[in-house]
């Protein structure tokens, strides 16, 4: 397995943001000591975190995501319930008349 996995491309991606609506199934990514990654452990991401989607996974039903600093690669499929970008906005002044 190459480090693609692992560092996300040159170029700048803008990471979608989601927050889980229930846990999914993820398999963690673990570089070794050689820069290289490696199959971790198979994990449930928790119901309400915030994943950042940085990048394609190894085929087309797949995703990689990072949550608190570690990468996952997660299917798409269970991705699709959480339809709800994470955004961040300032709460709206109340006008007085």
């Amino acid at each position: 397995m190459t480090t693609d996995l692992l560092f996300p491309p040159e170029a700048p991606v803008t990471p979608r943001r989601f927050a889980l609506p229930e846990e999914i199934p993820a398999l963690q990514l673990v570089a070794t000591e050689n820069g290289h990654a490696r199959w971790g452990p198979l994990v449930r991401l928790p119901r309400g975190a915030e994943v950042s989607v940085s990048g394609e996974g190894f085929d087309d039903r797949t995703l990689r995501v990072r949550l608190d600093g570690c990468f996952y690669i997660v299917f798409k499929q269970d991705l699709a319930s959480a339809h709800m970008p994470v955004v961040k906005t300032k709460r709206p002044r109340s006008h007085t008349a």
